[in-house]
């Protein structure tokens, strides 16, 4: 395990993700400590997010959450995950998608600690999703209102439930 993660830590930093990933699954194949694992399926969501894998990041932080519901790690790629794959969402729905990243990079705020390396963007992030919600008009529009519960139909964040919100 110990020699498939230095090997998965070079061909990242050489920027070969499939590679990386594969030595990752390598390791977490072999895991048997369910935090080391955590860590491992949340190294790997991050390795496929910057690699735009958005649905493969998602799943493999998802199992890391099923793990431990409290990593805020998880969930900040989570959002990430969310917020990327709005963009091909059309119109509202991709909109609405926003909803989802911002109630999940929240979370990932609640549960980072304070000095995390991620809290800064964590928090750069919300204002971000918050400026790509949809206006009220859009909202009215697709007989909405402020509060309404809202299930996301499209991208990695299809089925999340969510709060209408406008900005």
């Amino acid at each position: 395990a110990e020699t498939a993660m230095a090997l998965a830590q070079v061909f990242q930093n050489e920027g070969d993700y499939d590679k990386a990933v594969k030595y990752l699954n390598e390791a977490l194949a072999v895991e048997t400590d369910p935090l080391e694992k955590e860590k491992l399926l949340v190294r790997i969501g991050i390795v496929e997010l910057v690699a735009n894998r958005i649905p493969a990041a998602a799943a493999s932080v998802r199992q890391a959450l099923d793990l431990n519901p409290e990593n805020g790690l998880a969930y900040f790629v989570l959002a990430q995950c969310y917020a990327s794959s709005a963009a091909s969402c059309a119109g509202f729905a991709g909109q609405a998608a926003f909803w989802a990243a911002y109630d999940t990079m929240s979370k990932a705020i609640e549960l980072l600690p304070a000095d995390s390396e991620y809290i800064e963007s964590a928090k750069t992030s919300l204002n971000a999703f918050r400026s790509r919600f949809p206006t009220s008009e859009e909202c009215f529009f697709n007989e909405l209102k402020e509060g309404d519960r809202y299930t996301v139909s499209c991208g990695t964040a299809s089925g999340v439930a969510t709060t209408v919100r406008s900005r």
